[in-house]
């Protein structure tokens, strides 16, 4: 029993770090948006590539945000999401890392004013129900 309860914790671990290394090769990730308010929209998911400029996106009718996917420099495997919230309540821009070693594929991360963000590589496979909005569009917005 324990050498099945070793393999199965061992090929968990090896898939997730294929996975983490899979997502951040990719350019085009999925990132959900969710404004974390009880009486507020539901969250959204945005189609982004990484290293595009920001861009101003509408999270249902209340929320508006700027935001934008970058890899650190210099840490190929880590990606941050830069926003700012634009409306109901503007906010100063955060960088929130997304993507890294340490961050299984899916987690959620929070801004300082509690909005929460999470990026799935595109090509992942997972199946999803919900069509991502195409941020090409969108119009460019500053992060200052």
């Amino acid at each position: 029993m324990r050498k099945v309860i070793l393999s199965a914790a061992t090929c968990v671990a090896v898939v997730g770090a294929a996975l983490a290394q899979v997502g951040a090769s990719s350019s085009v990730y999925l990132l959900d948006v969710d404004p974390a308010r009880y009486t507020g929209p539901v969250g959204q998911r945005l189609m982004l590539r990484v290293g595009d400029k920001p861009r101003n996106i509408a999270i249902g009718t209340e929320d508006e945000i700027c935001v934008q996917l970058q890899r650190l420099a210099g840490e190929d495997e880590v990606i941050s999401a830069r926003v700012r919230a634009l409306r109901p309540q503007p906010q100063s821009a955060a960088e929130v890392r997304v993507v890294a070693p340490d961050i299984s594929p899916g987690t959620f991360r929070s801004t300082p004013w509690g909005m929460l963000l999470r990026a799935i590589p595109e090509k992942s496979g997972s199946v999803s129900y919900v069509k991502p909005v195409g941020t090409d569009d969108a119009p460019v917005c500053t992060l200052e």
